[in-house]
């Protein structure tokens, strides 16, 4: 028989089962999900009424068993011809043939968190173009705006909307003062190893103090920033592949990551474009479209380029990538906000930005620079040289159809959504 101490020697490996727990934030990569428990889950306290668990969908033999019965005994005889007595609520906003208008509201408050996202993505989704060239090697995003023909099936007219463009920087521009950036910063991981290994996955746990957080006040809040940044990788996936510009260990056997990233290319970086887009989106519900000088914004930024600097740290991503990512998260949080708004009068629009890349030789200044999150993108002041061809953007404020529903005027999906997120801070 082994001793009390022999025992508790064996427990000493299951230290390593520890690291098994960062593994749940890997399930998130790629997709913020995980939100089932915003609105599907109850209160479970002694005494009470039990947890509302059981009233999600789902179902069990014994379960089912017990409610053939019940009903049995409660309708006593199999009569062909059931009680007409319709639920008042589910016909709501009824139309002319008795069931609700295609282009009703109230039913879309009705449904589960994970269809509401499937229908608001499938809204967003429908007038997106992503198109890839092969000569620049660079992709392009556009909003493209279709008018259907009312006399000859099949015809009409659009107009397209550019949102942002990149094309990729040359290997040997990796290759050199990034490659060297990245070897620099790994004297950093010792102190940011807690940090970057619990940030794996959308990192909710860093945002929710900044503003008290949380699912119970803030439900329509965290579904809004689920919405804008699972947009942000059905975009940004295709982006890095059709980019297909390698991690930091690709150029270097001495990076030797800290993680085990996920196997897709780097370039933009996604962690900095969703930090970015988060701390875009609760600076405009929590801050009140704070400007970027406030102060709950300068702290929400300073969030967004730790993260995004930790990915860095950890040698997973060039300077360049995070550069990528935040102007990515730039136009499309300004893009997304612009959809929400039920009136295109009451949105500031979106600037479309162009990261040049394959315009860089690999001598420029910045490129031996850390990431800065104050570094302009467009306008007057821009001094990169990967964005001088955004010295001239302006705003685009168009008037897009606010959903699917196309012969019916009025507010869609996300424009419910995004009203009852700004209510909750209001």
């Amino acid at each position: 028989m082994a001793s009390s101490n022999q025992l508790q020697g064996d427990q000493g490996d299951q230290g390593d089962q520890g690291d098994q727990g960062d593994q749940g934030d890997q399930g998130d990569q790629g997709d913020p999900g995980g939100f089932a428990s915003i609105e599907e889950s109850g209160p479970s306290v002694a005494g009470g009424p039990g947890s509302f668990s059981l009233l999600l969908p789902g179902g069990s033999g014994s379960a089912g068993a017990g409610l053939i019965h019940s009903r049995e005994a409660m309708i006593m005889s199999f009569d062909d011809n059931p009680p007409a007595i319709r639920q008042k609520q589910s016909f709501r906003e009824a139309s002319e043939d008795g069931l609700p208008e295609v282009q009703g509201l109230r039913r879309f408050d009705a449904c589960s968190f994970d269809i509401r996202q499937v229908n608001l993505l499938a809204e967003l989704l429908r007038s997106l173009r992503l198109d890839a060239y092969a000569t620049g090697h660079r992709i392009e995003l556009n909003h493209v705006e279709l008018e259907p023909g009312t006399t000859e099936p099949g015809a009409g007219s659009y107009k397209s909307y550019l949102i942002f463009s990149i094309s990729r920087p040359k290997a040997d521009v990796f290759a050199g003062s990034q490659l060297k950036l990245v070897h620099q910063w790994a004297e950093l991981r010792a102190e940011r190893l807690s940090e970057l290994s619990s940030q794996l996955g959308l990192p909710w746990r860093y945002w929710a103090p900044v503003v008290d957080l949380n699912p119970t006040t803030y439900p329509r809040t965290l579904e809004l920033i689920a919405l804008v940044v699972r947009l942000g990788y059905h975009l940004l996936q295709p982006t890095k592949h059709y980019l297909g510009c390698p991690r930091p260990t690709s150029y270097s056997p001495s990076i030797q990551p800290v993680i085990r990233p996920r196997r897709f290319d780097a370039f933009p970086s996604g962690h900095a474009m969703e930090a970015f887009l988060v701390a875009r989106m609760l600076a405009l519900l929590a801050g009140g479209g704070a400007t970027r000088d406030d102060a709950l914004n300068t702290q929400l930024q300073r969030m967004a380029a730790r993260i995004a600097s930790n990915r860095i740290v950890a040698g997973v991503h060039f300077h360049l990538d995070s550069i990528g990512g935040r102007m990515v998260a730039e136009s499309l949080a300004e893009y997304f906000v612009h959809r929400c708004q039920a009136d295109a009068g009451m949105s500031a629009g979106w600037v479309p930005r162009r990261f040049a890349g394959a315009e860089l030789t690999g001598e420029e200044d910045e490129l031996a620079s850390a990431f800065n999150r104050k570094e302009i993108m467009h306008g007057e002041g821009v001094v990169s040289p990967y964005f001088l061809g955004n010295k001239d953007a302006v705003p685009l404020t168009p008037s897009l159809r606010a959903g699917a529903v196309i012969d019916v005027d009025g507010p869609g999906m996300l424009n419910r959504l995004w009203l009852g997120a700004l209510a909750e801070w209001q």
